[in-house]
């Protein structure tokens, strides 16, 4: 038996944001599954072939793309619900349902941490904190807002590099764990997987396309020549400092340090290349979302995508529960990793559409609109 009307989804919903956090989730429940099953193996691989490489849970390719879109579609779905409400009450309310929304997500991650290191859960809620306090601000202090993120972050990494040749290691600046709020803070501000300095520039970005969505048709195809531009300089500058800077001292290391393009460098180079290839892929996806909107792929991806959290949810204990209690998935390599999450994905897409048809709102996904409306 169906639910009535009432109980399902009541914002309007865009559907290129959801196709998007489907292809996103596949790419992070991958990573993911690849990083748990073969990190030692991830890390340590003498001569790992190109997928291998492109796959590595922490410096490939697409360790990036995946978790960064999540984050740009995040700040777009913020700019969409605040771009209706025009009163002094109506701004209210949007604030303090963003940090419900926040807050719930917040603490919801901070307890998940606890049997799933890493899960971008915490900052997500930290991000709409945030966005309680920055969503309506002016295109022009969002962009310093996101500068300074970016700044600060290369400013930090920096620093501690430099104190590795003093044989200082700053290790005070990775905490194990998030055991004080001392080390809560560092992890959301600057350490760790997703921190606020630089992901804050991701999303800002979102932020700042989706005050823009109603003239993204007009606009993209100046977006996609921009994005390309920005990963192509990015990859370019990367590659000639490190011809250039190409000996061991620390001068020249450093430059290879501030001029990489990995995700745990967080360097300007790196923001740039992450955000180019991103809005790239979503003005891509918003072509083919808007050529074949009534095709039954994209009305499958997006159903799946209103139910991301539940997914992300149910990956992690379908991982804790497969792999480390039945023990019926061992690790070697990212041949595993990869069916594993293909056939995950897979069912997690088949369950999507079903729910949606009888129930409406996924069960993850109702009981964070019932918390934060």
């Amino acid at each position: 038996m169906s639910l009535d009307s009432s109980t399902r989804e009541n914002d309007v919903r865009i559907v290129s944001l959801d196709v998007m956090r489907t292809i996103a989730l596949f790419g992070i429940i991958v990573l993911n599954y690849h990083g748990y099953l073969n990190f030692s193996g991830a890390l340590s691989t003498t001569e790992p072939s190109i997928y291998e490489r492109w796959w590595h849970p922490f410096n490939g390719v697409l360790a990036n793309p995946f978790p960064v879109g999540f984050v740009m579609v995040a700040g777009m779905g913020v700019s969409l619900m605040t771009s209706t409400t025009n009163t002094e009450q109506a701004i209210t309310e949007t604030r303090w349902r963003l940090a419900r929304r926040g807050f719930f997500l917040f603490t919801l991650g901070y307890c998940i941490n606890w049997v799933w290191p890493g899960t971008i859960l915490p900052y997500y809620g930290a991000f709409f904190l945030t966005a309680s306090v920055i969503a309506y601000w002016s295109k022009q202090k969002l962009i310093l807002l996101g500068i300074f993120s970016i700044m600060i972050a290369a400013a930090v990494e920096s620093w501690r590099f430099a104190q590795t040749f003093n044989g200082n290691f700053t290790t005070w600046l990775s905490p194990v764990e998030a055991d004080s709020p001392r080390n809560l803070l560092i992890r959301i501000f600057i350490d760790y997987t997703h921190p606020l300095f630089p992901w804050l520039a991701f999303f800002i970005t979102g932020i700042l396309l989706g005050r823009n969505y109603a003239t993204f048709k007009i606009i993209r195809r100046r977006l996609l020549i921009g994005s390309v531009c920005a990963v192509g300089f990015s990859y370019l500058a990367n590659a000639v400092m490190r011809s250039i800077a190409d000996s061991s001292s620390q001068s020249d290391q450093s430059w290879r340090k501030l001029a990489s393009t990995r995700p745990f460098d967080r360097g300007i180079l790196y923001v740039s290349s992450a955000i180019g290839v991103v809005i790239a892929v979503f003005v891509v996806l918003h072509f083919l979302c808007e050529r074949y909107e009534n095709s039954q792929v994209i009305e499958t991806a997006r159903i799946t995508g209103q139910m991301t959290l539940t997914i992300y949810l149910a990956h992690i204990f379908i991982y804790n529960t497969v792999v480390n209690k039945l023990k019926l998935v061992t690790p070697t390599g990212l041949d595993t990793a990869m069916i594993m999450s293909i056939t995950v994905y897979v069912l997690a897409i088949i369950w999507a559409n079903w729910w949606h048809n009888r129930f409406g709102q996924g069960p993850a996904e109702r009981v964070y609109r019932r918390f934060g409306g």
